[in-house]
């Protein structure tokens, strides 16, 4: 087992069993997706990271993007695999919507990329993101005038499992869901769990819906 054949495994075997057959394949991270991080010391290794976008499938009538890449076991050999540790970076992050949009995948290349650099100490002792953070994007989500979410939470899915095994290790699915400023607040002082009942209540989770009001 190596990195190459952990990597084919994640995006041939895990992802299709996930989240179904139909996607458009993967949109890799680029130079411009670091333009937003002025002096960002890039890995080349991040260049071959990237989203992958899923139709419907199943019993899910969304689309779900999920990143790939981050759970790469890059530093060890295939001999310090341990199974029940975590794979890489040990995390995948998804978005989920309820039609396609490209919007979508930029959105997550800006997020793993923000990631990796919390990773790589860009932004000096910042720990990387995690369950149910809160980041202010400065924005609209899909960087359109009027769209009213402009902040995120990270989340477990609903749509597939938490957490999926590698070879090389254990890799957790964290979800983003767009919010608006008040939705924010409201997870910032009554829990996530609040949240989660009131867009829930609304029919408006897990999805993120950019044009709602």
């Amino acid at each position: 087992m190596t990195l190459e054949t952990v990597w084919a495994h994640r995006e041939e075997v895990v992802y299709p069993g996930l989240f179904g057959d139909q996607s458009r394949g993967i949109f890799p991270l680029s130079q411009e997706t670091f333009r937003p991080f002025p002096n960002a010391r890039i890995d080349p290794r991040w260049l071959h990271y990237g989203v992958f976008e899923f139709a419907p499938a199943r019993d899910r009538q969304s689309c779900i993007y999920v990143t790939s890449g981050h759970s790469n076991p890059w530093d060890i050999g295939p001999e310090e695999y341990q199974p029940e540790a975590a794979s890489g970076a040990g995390v995948e992050f998804a978005i989920e919507t309820k039609t396609q949009g490209d919007w979508a995948i930029l959105f997550l290349h800006r997020m793993l990329a923000f990631d990796l650099l919390l990773r790589a100490g860009h932004f000096g002792e910042r720990p990387p993101l995690g369950l149910h953070d809160r980041i202010p994007l400065g924005g609209p989500i899909d960087g359109r005038p009027g769209t009213v979410q402009t902040n995120v939470i990270l989340h477990a899915p609903e749509s597939c499992p938490g957490q999926f095994q590698l070879p090389s290790g254990k890799v957790d699915i964290l979800q983003f869901i767009g919010v608006t400023d008040q939705e924010r607040d409201l997870a910032r002082d009554q829990g996530f769990a609040a949240l989660r009942a009131e867009l829930s209540k609304q029919g408006r989770y897990p999805l993120t819906e950019p044009r709602r009001a």
